[in-house]
């Protein structure tokens, strides 16, 4: 069982190594085709190569001149760089931290008038149900008490 795992190993580890090389073929030939295409595009791709050889060529002269300064100012950087970036971590946690209160404080607000409204509307709908069952009430009752040889007159009648 062991040998026929170490052939599907091996063969799996071979389509691993072929996929990148794949995707890598592929980019190549995708930016060939669109320099080969885009005049444009093969300047600025001449000029970005030629800034960034002369920036790399620059600091590489500069490292060779005196790398212990050159190792400093970068050390100085990112030392800046990381204070600076822990104080906007601060800031943002801070305001998080405020502002995440005054939201919860508000939903609760919310949630507790919510509540008082619709206790209210309850309330208000079981009076009115009792209003209404009284008025029923009342006209019953008028209707039985009501003489059988009563006229009802017209006040305004029509013509």
């Amino acid at each position: 069982m062991n040998q026929q795992q170490h052939p599907q190993q091996n063969q799996q580890t071979k389509s691993n190594k072929k996929l990148p090389l794949a995707i890598l073929a592929g980019a190549v030939v995708g930016g060939a085709i669109i320099l080969i295409k885009d005049s444009e595009e093969r300047k600025q791709l001449k000029e970005r190569s030629r800034s960034t050889k002369d920036a790399i060529s620059g600091y590489a002269s500069d490292v060779k001149e005196d790398p212990v300064a050159e190792k400093d100012a970068l050390v100085t950087k990112v030392r800046k760089f990381v204070s600076v970036a822990n104080e906007a971590i601060s800031t943002i946690q801070e305001v998080y931290n405020n502002q995440g209160k005054e939201i919860q404080d508000k939903v609760k607000d919310i949630k507790e008038e919510s509540e008082e409204i619709i206790d209210t509307a309850k309330e208000a709908g079981e009076e009115l149900q009792e209003t209404s069952e009284k008025v029923q009430d009342e006209l019953s009752e008028s209707e039985e008490n009501k003489p059988a040889d009563e006229k009802v007159v017209e006040v305004n009648p029509r013509v």
